[in-house]
């Protein structure tokens, strides 16, 4: 591999691309907000680019980090019109199975080469190289996919030979990990007005059957520290747990837990911290305990 194109460069992207640097390998790099771009520019192994077909021209495999499943809708018609046969995409976003089902079908028609890789892990994961990447896909081009792999995951997971299996697995992943970060949030906040310190309370919990990756690793990290950066917005976890719901109605599943931890981060986003990290939430707990009134309504 010789050089890889990145859509996307936001808070995953950016720490995945700056490994690929390191190495020494060329990257190419398309975002329409100049601030994400801006650490990059003026190094010799980078260009960024604007126009999607001049990105991928050439390059070895395109990478998509984005935000939203519009986001890699848009993408993916815009590749497709401008790609070369066997060009090789592969998609770390988590948008949910039905538009990464429909943009594998655009690019396939357009003769790319589509994979399905979202990955678990944080900012620091990508930043590190520990990343987890849960893949689905033709077997030929997920294991095209290796050289990419190599340099920013610890864990490749091939979950299915279909684009839109990884997503599922994905979704699953993120619901279980918002929803141990929400129920810390509360747990902790009744220990709290109990008296007891949070990081008292963590040590007894991550000793306890409680303990879960929030209580092990994102408050301690990033609430305990007063850091709260994660790197993941609350609008963000919304999106995610959201597209769980409705991906468990398109099969008729109840969901009464996932509806739950929904409603619990969509909160978050109608107090305000919608733009902030998710760890935030241990924040807005906080503060809903020193809100007269809403004490006495839980």
């Amino acid at each position: 591999m010789r050089e890889i194109a990145f859509i996307g460069v936001g808070t995953m992207a950016a720490p995945m691309a700056r490994r690929f640097v390191e190495r020494d390998l060329r990257v190419r790099l398309l975002d329409p907000a100049p601030e994400a771009t801006a650490p990059f520019r003026g190094e010799a192994l980078v260009s960024i680019h604007e126009d999607v077909g001049d990105l991928i021209d050439g390059v070895d495999a395109v990478l998509l980090s984005l935000p939203t499943p519009a986001a890699l809708l848009d993408v993916g018609e815009r590749i497709a019109a401008g790609t070369a046969a066997g060009t090789l995409v592969i998609s770390t976003s988590t948008t949910g199975p039905a538009a990464v089902k429909k943009v594998a079908s655009t690019l396939a028609a357009a003769g790319a080469r589509f994979v399905d890789a979202p990955v678990s892990g944080g900012a620091a994961g990508a930043r590190k190289g520990t990343l987890t990447v849960m893949v689905s896909g033709p077997p030929d081009s997920v294991a095209g996919c290796a050289p990419v792999f190599d340099v920013i995951a610890e864990h490749v997971v091939p979950v299915g030979a279909e684009p839109g299996q990884a997503q599922a697995v994905k979704l699953a992943n993120n619901l279980l990990s918002l929803g141990a970060l929400a129920i810390t949030a509360e747990a902790t906040a009744l220990t709290g007005e109990a008296g007891v310190p949070l990081d008292v309370a963590l040590g007894a919990l991550n000793l306890g059957s409680g303990r879960n990756s929030a209580t092990a690793v994102k408050f301690p990290e990033y609430v305990l520290t007063g850091s709260f950066d994660f790197g993941f917005p609350v609008e963000g976890a919304l999106k995610d747990v959201t597209l769980f719901g409705d991906l468990a109605a398109q099969f008729g599943l109840p969901v009464p837990l996932a509806r739950a931890v929904a409603d619990c981060w969509r909160l978050a986003v109608e107090r305000g911290y919608g733009d902030q990290d998710c760890t935030r939430i241990a924040t807005m707990y906080e503060e809903m305990v020193g809100t007269p009134g809403e004490k006495d309504e839980r």
